[in-house]
């Protein structure tokens, strides 16, 4: 009986313990996932995608001021950046089901079949589209679905890529000047009232030797991966951000179009 009884007590507390590391294992995947798109100190020497990534939510989040009412995200993921939407009702995410793409974990709401969006028109007061439009097959047709569910004077930010390697395959299908991407917004009848240029030339040749070395090198383990970043990618990424400041004007290469727009009849 007694026997039986520490028996018991042991397996409790194995079980408090496992819980806790388990909360534990969670909360630093959280915070892991967060410091991908919101790159802080610690995200110098760990993350491979500091200098693409660190510039995207400040000018995200200067656009967002105005946004309201219900909110599209539009290729949501794990909406990284739902989070610099404090204003708005109600936040749903939509995704495409692709191969080229794990959405396991993801918070996905709707997923997207690539024909239609199962949404009345005039639906949304506002929409966000991160780095997507680069994967739709059909830009021209999912341009028209945003416009349909988005009510008259909706704003939108999309961001897309200019200077990116092949990712997702085989649903990566093309990249955009600033000037392509407002034109192509001009012919669905969105008015795009402000632009920036993320990055570079200086931070993107480093950044673009970094993937290299991310393709190279890294692994499936998370924990050996943070010791490849630390010898061969911490280094380069401090370079970048100490000398894109002194070249800040060379913007004829940069990373991603950042838009916002505004649905107009």
């Amino acid at each position: 009986m007694l026997y039986h009884k520490h028996y018991v007590l042991l397996r409790k507390n194995l079980f408090h313990k496992t819980n806790i590391i388990m909360a534990l294992i969670s909360k630093l995947r959280k915070h892991h996932i967060r410091q991908l798109f919101f790159p802080n100190i610690i995200s110098v020497f760990i993350n491979p995608f500091y200098l693409i990534r660190k510039g995207m939510p400040k000018t995200i989040a200067a656009y967002a001021s105005n946004f309201n009412g219900k909110m599209l995200d539009f290729g949501c993921g794990h909406k990284p950046y739902k989070s610099l939407f404090p204003h708005v009702d109600e936040y749903i995410g939509v995704d495409f089901n692709n191969e080229g793409h794990n959405h396991e974990k993801e918070e996905i709401d709707v997923y997207y079949d690539g024909n239609s969006l199962p949404f009345p028109d005039n639906y949304f007061d506002c929409a966000i589209c991160t780095e997507v439009l680069e994967h739709v097959p059909d830009i021209d047709k999912s341009l028209g679905l945003l416009r349909r569910v988005l009510k008259r004077d909706a704003r939108i930010i999309l961001t897309v890529p200019f200077i990116w390697s092949e990712h997702e395959m085989p649903f990566d299908f093309r990249r955009f000047t600033m000037n392509g991407l407002v034109e192509k917004l001009k012919e669905h009848g969105f008015e795009v009232i402000k632009t920036h240029k993320n990055g570079n030339y200086i931070s993107v040749i480093m950044q673009l030797y970094i993937i290299f070395i991310h393709d190279l090198l890294f692994v499936k383990n998370i924990y050996i991966n943070f010791l490849i970043n630390f010898i061969f990618v911490f280094p380069v990424t401090l370079a970048g951000i100490i000398l894109s400041p002194v070249f800040f004007r060379y913007q004829s290469l940069y990373f991603n179009n950042i838009v916002l727009a505004v649905k107009k009849d």
